[in-house]
């Protein structure tokens, strides 16, 4: 079985119903405002952090896309303030951009897979790297599986140390950047239950 990395959570508090959970289709994509802000994000990190080609990025899709009624023009003045409010979390950080929204894959081992798409790679000042995700729920992340998921299975990618990679989210709502790295009990703790949760899946599908 393969399924999004956004889903473990809700395989995680009852594995045995994964098939059934994950049978339920999302809902269709739409092109929203928020859409445009995290391909703006994207922009300015291609751009080598140029501020003007994001914000133009930004401003050309949402009037190209939405009517550009009070509701709408307020909105997109919002989004733009916290579009700058990014580019002054992400350079406080001090990291060097490496790559973003590249899609993973990671085997779970059973014949099942965790994929999906991570928002950005970074390089750190000591030479390791940090995974970020975009967290727009305000939620309390550092409690999810996946996290010490992407640390075991970026340290493996990047050939680094395992106490090197931290990963985190850019939280929406409050625009701040968030990380951790686990420590080595809860990593093994963490594949320990990766490790279960997969055979549950498995005894369902027999």
């Amino acid at each position: 079985m393969k399924f999004s990395h956004t889903k473990l959570e809700l395989v995680r508090q009852n594995p045995g119903l994964a098939k059934d959970l994950l049978s339920k289709k999302d809902e269709h994509f739409n092109f929203s405002m928020n859409r445009a802000w995290v391909y703006a994000a994207r922009k300015y990190h291609q751009a080598e952090k140029n501020k003007s080609v994001a914000f133009d990025y930004f401003e050309n899709s949402v009037e190209n896309n939405f009517k550009m009624n009070k509701v709408n023009i307020q909105k997109k003045t919002n989004l733009l303030i916290k579009l700058d409010n990014y580019f002054e979390s992400y350079n406080q950080l001090e990291h060097e951009f490496y790559d973003y929204s590249n899609r993973i894959t990671i085997d779970i081992q059973h014949g099942n897979i965790i994929s999906g798409e991570i928002f950005r790679y970074d390089k750190t000042p000591n030479n390791g790297y940090a995974i970020t995700l975009m967290d727009r729920e305000n939620s309390i992340w550092a409690n999810q599986l996946r996290f010490p998921l992407f640390q075991i299975h970026f340290s493996n990618v990047f050939k680094c140390p395992i106490d090197l990679i931290k990963v985190g989210t850019y939280n929406f709502e409050e625009e701040k950047h968030e990380y951790i790295t686990y420590d080595e009990d809860t990593l093994r703790q963490a594949e320990s239950e990766i490790r279960f949760i997969s055979n549950e899946i498995n005894k369902i599908q027999l």
